[in-house]
């Protein structure tokens, strides 16, 4: 109820600031500025962020275009600096995320998502080699709940070319998935940089004092029938019981590391020369490693190359974990794990597609009846609910 309390607190505060935003029109222009969209951004405030560690460099023009609106407002920033910012090799191929609208803040900021961009970009990415977009200046404003991330334009730089959810996915894509989770797992593995995060019973508990996302599930489960196997349809209670049980295990019962959170095939590319990456970090989190692996591989593979390829994909992962400096468990172990951590994937898109009237739609139908078809497909062949005592 506190929480609650709070969250209507913010509701008011938060749209206060909106409000203001559309009459004020305010500009970005120094470093401690947090544009409220792309249309705020001024070359003034681009040199004070892109060039405040070189000496002179200034940016002299910029452009946006892409413009798109989720769960964030995106655009591509294309800069140009003086003869220092050039000289000195600064980024000129940029992607911007803010959080323009109420409900984008709201979904965000009440969800304890509103930093989580900033954390791995700006302290995080740094630290870990595995294929994802570099950071270049990210920051939040904890009143207005306005938020920005800079990062590189990959499409730009790499040629990438981001997944098709409803496309399959090829072995080779997929194991280069589970390698690069590897090296984030086996990077952080018990590392204190990431205590300061959310766990995963945090971010569950944030969505559930926003959304009723049991309920939404229940409403998800039925739009989806015609994905859902026969053995899971109507145990909407049982599910979420095992989303519940799923998720504290990976709190409280496993190694901490840190996870993108939200690793669906769909947050995925791949670049001109074939390597696959990660984008969208808003959900990183510290938790159990299974977490990431079973959301990755059960939202990506189709259910005939799940059944084939998932026990090696497993054993993949473990030894690139051992190499990256994690502590890999018995396989068997693992085995267990990985059947009981599809439970929040699910649950992520039976609520997505179950939204009701007050939640953006952050996704299509037919993506989410492809994902739901995936990961319920997954549960039931691996008895999840069984490995989880529900």
């Amino acid at each position: 109820m506190n929480h609650k309390l709070w969250l209507l607190g913010r509701v008011a505060t938060v749209g206060g600031h909106v409000l203001r935003e559309k009459i004020t029109r305010p500009k970005a222009r120094s470093v401690g500025d947090v544009p409220a969209s792309g249309a705020a951004i001024t070359a003034q405030w681009l040199t004070a962020v892109l060039c405040r560690d070189v000496a002179d460099a200034e940016v002299v023009a910029f452009s946006t275009t892409n413009g798109s609106s989720g769960t964030s407002t995106r655009a591509a920033i294309r800069v140009e600096y003086n003869e220092a910012g050039t000289q000195a090799g600064l980024p000129t191929e940029l992607f911007a995320k803010t959080t323009t609208s109420f409900s984008q803040r709201m979904l965000l900021g009440g969800g304890k998502m509103i930093d989580g961009e900033t954390r791995f970009f700006m302290d995080l990415r740094p630290q870990v080699e595995l294929e994802a977009p570099l950071g270049y200046w990210g920051t939040f404003d904890s009143s207005s709940w306005r938020s920005i991330v800079l990062m590189e334009d990959v499409a730009a730089t790499r040629g990438a070319v981001f997944i098709e959810p409803n496309a399959p996915i090829a072995r080779t894509q997929i194991e280069d998935l589970v390698r690069n989770l590897a090296r984030l797992h086996g990077t952080f593995w018990e590392h204190p940089s990431i205590a300061t995060l959310k766990n995963p019973n945090d971010f569950l508990a944030a969505i559930r004092s926003s959304i009723d996302m049991k309920g939404r599930c229940a409403v998800g489960m039925e739009r989806a029938e015609a994905v859902i196997p026969e053995t899971l349809y109507g145990q909407s209670e049982r599910l979420w019981a095992g989303v519940e049980r799923a998720i504290d295990i990976a709190t409280n019962d496993m190694p901490q590391t840190l996870l993108h959170g939200d690793p669906h095939i769909g947050q995925t590319y791949v670049t001109s020369d074939g390597r696959m990456g990660f984008a969208d970090w808003q959900v990183v989190m510290h938790g159990g490693w299974a977490h990431d692996f079973a959301y990755t591989v059960n939202s990506g593979c189709e259910p005939e190359d799940r059944r084939a390829w998932d026990r090696e994909l497993l054993e993949l992962y473990l030894d690139e974990l051992a190499r990256a400096g994690g502590k890999a468990p018995s396989f068997d172990d693992a085995w267990l794990a990985y059947r009981q951590q599809s439970m929040f994937a699910y649950a992520a898109w039976a609520f997505t597609i179950g939204r009701a009237v007050y939640q953006p739609k952050m996704q299509t139908d037919e993506t989410c009846l492809t994902l739901l078809k995936r990961i319920a497909t997954a549960l039931d062949d691996h008895d999840s609910l069984g490995a989880l005592g529900v």
